[in-house]
């Protein structure tokens, strides 16, 4: 057994190996991936101890390190959620509450489906927020580097012909020249004080005080807070009716979501619906109570109120989870859809008065030397 356990494992590990690292960008995609192969390892009734055997083979890394240390406490007769939970930085308290859930109830493997399921829904969502990003950050590069090779390179060049001849400027080519002339000087200190100021920055926002105040700002922009009210609402109704659907009860549930959250807005509301859930209203009663249309719709706590009174309350609150994450993605496509003829405008403009600026002095020199002679 020990033989085909060896072979098994190096057979799957350079597959493994390449597909992680063809995905795994900027996300942990290993942890989807120890879900499943250990739910089809235990399925075909291999147990948990030989399936660590093999997943270790499969992994490379960090990720190999940890799943060997999982392994050892699992052979020294620790539970695997409790061996999970030694290493939250791969497995966090979602993952490692349905594990123990799965443990207690003999249905594992269900429980690991619905770990990877749960997992790949948050990599889609955080895929869809990259992507609304990603083309205004390349943009922003581009022009950085644009600044910077025009200043260093080009333009020096330029300043030394337009005054050997005092040739008389238009006003473009003065303020490029001045811009290039101060990014020159002070280029280095600039780029400091913004790497700073954004460092600074970061940090003023993770601030007891000041991160729920910045955290509604943000919440309530136009776009950008529709992208975040709906990736709150699909990450919330995923993990608790993933939790729900797995046996574990509302109030630990809530908890856990709560917890899974990053939005000050929807950690604290949520807060106030556990208290009242705790006190003996139902979870869409508690919603309804502290309704606000701009945080929680109406069609959630009503489409919740319903499940709780049909039994269907974890169908609906995946029904939910997938209409929003459906939505993050569509807000997102239209942000990109926005965003790239306003930056395109941007960018034509820019390159219209830096070719402004730099051809029409050479024009007027080619002129001159033209009629000089």
């Amino acid at each position: 057994m020990a033989k085909f356990l060896s072979v098994l494992g190096e057979k799957k590990y350079f597959e493994f190996k390449n597909w992680n690292w063809h995905i795994n960008f900027g996300f942990n995609v290993e942890k989807i991936l120890f879900a499943k192969t250990l739910a089809t390892l235990l399925r075909s009734k291999i147990n948990i101890a030989d399936s660590l055997v093999i997943l270790e083979a499969q992994f490379s890394g960090s990720f190999k390190y940890v799943v060997g240390l999982v392994r050892k406490d699992v052979e020294n007769g620790q539970t695997l959620a409790s061996a999970l939970a030694k290493h939250p930085k791969y497995f966090n308290k979602i993952y490692v509450g349905l594990v123990n859930v799965g443990e207690k109830s003999g249905r594992l493997v269900d429980c690991l489906q619905r770990v990877a399921k749960q997992q790949e829904k948050e990599l889609q969502l955080s895929r869809s927020i990259q992507a609304a990003s990603l083309y205004p950050a390349i943009i922003f590069i581009c022009l950085a580097g644009l600044a910077a090779l025009l200043s260093y390179y080009i333009l020096p060049q330029l300043i030394i012909v337009f005054t050997s001849f005092n040739m008389p400027l238009p006003w473009t080519t003065k303020a490029l020249l001045w811009l290039a002339d101060f990014i020159r000087q002070y280029g280095p200190l600039l780029l400091i004080l913004i790497i700073a100021g954004i460092f600074f920055f970061r940090f003023l926002i993770k601030q007891n005080k000041i991160r729920p105040h910045w955290q509604g700002f943000l919440v309530s922009l136009p776009f950008l807070g529709e992208l975040l009210k709906k990736w709150n609402l699909a990450r919330f109704c995923r993990i608790l009716g993933t939790l729900l659907e797995s046996g574990v009860s509302i109030h630990e549930a809530l908890d856990t979501a709560i917890e899974s959250l990053s939005n000050e807005v929807y950690i604290n509301l949520l807060k106030k619906v556990k208290a009242k859930v705790l006190g003996g209203l139902s979870l869409g009663e508690a919603i309804e109570s502290l309704y606000k249309i701009d945080i929680f719709p109406r069609f959630v706590f009503q489409l919740i109120s319903v499940g709780e009174r049909t039994g269907t309350l974890e169908e609906n609150l995946i029904y939910l989870a997938e209409f929003y994450e459906e939505e993050v993605e569509n807000i997102s496509k239209n942000m990109a859809s926005i965003i790239e003829p306003v930056l395109l405008v941007v960018i034509g403009i820019i390159v219209a008065v830096i070719g402004t600026a730099i051809i029409s002095p050479i024009y007027e020199f080619i002129a001159t030397l033209s009629e000089s002679l």
